[in-house]
């Protein structure tokens, strides 16, 4: 799935120049907070979903936020996204989320024209805080 997202966002150094180890992907896959979904046609991967739940502290509740969103080019426009996205909604309900919420980047259009059919737009900024700067 990691080679799939790195073509797709056109970020293959960040995807696949380092990638985890087998026994850091069984602990990252393990808990209970990371929704990891595949999508595959005959044995190769179609798209892939990665999210995280979240638990709110202004009130009992959660969210899950997709961090991670891609169809490989030649499978796009099948409903792949949307099927993932979907599995994610069951799963949110049956741990009694709220909200699903994810981001899209300007000129994303793709992207964004689906996130519309699907939900709510809301104009937001997004800031990368560096931690050693």
């Amino acid at each position: 799935m990691n080679a799939l997202l790195g073509n797709a966002f056109s970020d293959c150094e960040t995807y696949g120049d380092d990638p985890p180890t087998e026994a850091y992907m069984k602990d990252f896959l393990a808990k209970d907070h990371v929704v990891a979904l595949v999508a595959m046609a005959h044995g190769v991967v179609t798209g892939g979903l990665v999210s995280y739940e979240l638990d709110k502290f202004e009130q009992a509740r959660r969210e899950f936020y997709i961090y991670d969103l891609a169809v490989d080019e030649k499978y796009r426009r099948q409903g792949i996204a949307i099927s993932l996205i979907n599995h994610l909604r069951d799963i949110a309900k049956r741990r009694g989320a709220w909200v699903i919420y994810v981001q899209a980047d300007y000129g994303d259009d793709p992207a964004i024209a689906l996130y519309e059919k699907l939900g709510i737009r809301e104009d937001v900024l997004h800031f990368d805080i560096v931690i050693d700067p």
